[in-house]
């Protein structure tokens, strides 16, 4: 199912992404897959439950160790000049890849790099952090609730039309993905990968760009939900990962 090289690889992934920060490892997932370099993307170089992942906990570990907050995953961890750290992403890394590749052999009917990095933050928490892992969710006002509706069906339909002209589901995610450099160095900027994966999903199973609408407003409340009920602790847990992984199980159980 995986071997000691692979491993051993997951665990280079891991301490990159703490290096270069969770964030900026994620971004360059992105641009792999843009690259049309999906091996690369998704497996122990930049795939987002081992590097995105290691930084993550890494993170969480410099954070429990007062040198950084625990949960800013744009932070290049190398400023710490700190081997542990580093090797706490190596750790998850290899993790990572040691849980994803058992999710899909069990035949998980979900995401499984989406759900392995949505563990993989929760047992960070766990760890490293305060243990919060839920926290009470207010209803957003309805100005926020029309931006959400209105995001959401714009990239869940520009998503969906491109999984359905190129046959590739993961376009949108890529470009979702790539498009978080705005975040990384302007401060602000859409997180989108939640929306344009599921909807590129359900688009090409049902194909219908309608679908893919649908799906990224759904990504867009839920991720709200997310954000707002497991980020209230004080590392990182991903709202998008936990996003992708249901929606790609109503998908895969009800429209495949």
């Amino acid at each position: 199912m995986f071997s000691a090289v692979e491993i051993a690889a997951a665990f280079g992934g891991g301490i990159l992404g703490a290096a270069i920060g969770a964030l900026p490892a994620f971004i360059m997932a992105g641009v792999l897959v843009l690259a049309n370099m999906t091996d690369l993307a998704f497996g122990p170089y930049f795939g987002p439950h081992i590097a995105f992942a290691g930084g993550v906990a890494a993170t969480a570990f410099a954070g429990k160790r007062g040198l950084e907050a625990g949960n800013n995953i744009l932070m290049p961890l190398a400023k710490f000049n700190d081997g542990y750290i580093l090797l706490v992403g190596g750790i998850f890394g290899a993790a990572g890849l040691v849980v994803q590749k058992l999710l899909a052999g069990m035949g998980t009917p979900t995401d499984t790099v989406a759900l392995t990095v949505a563990l993989s933050g929760i047992i960070a928490r766990l760890v490293f952090g305060n243990g919060k892992l839920f926290g009470g969710y207010a209803m957003p006002d309805s100005r926020t609730v029309v931006f959400l509706i209105v995001l959401g069906l714009g990239v869940g339909l520009i998503s969906g039309y491109a999984s359905l002209v190129t046959k590739n589901a993961v376009i949108g995610f890529g470009v979702a993905a790539t498009t978080l450099i705005f975040l990384q160095f302007m401060g602000v900027g859409p997180v989108t990968h939640h929306l344009a994966l599921p909807a590129a999903l359900a688009a090409m199973a049902t194909g219908s760009i309608w679908a893919g609408g649908l799906f990224g407003v759904l990504g867009a409340l839920l991720g709200d939900f997310f954000g707002k009920t497991m980020n209230s602790g004080d590392t990182h847990v991903d709202p998008p990962a936990l996003t992708i992984a249901l929606l790609t199980l109503i998908v895969t159980l009800f429209m495949s």
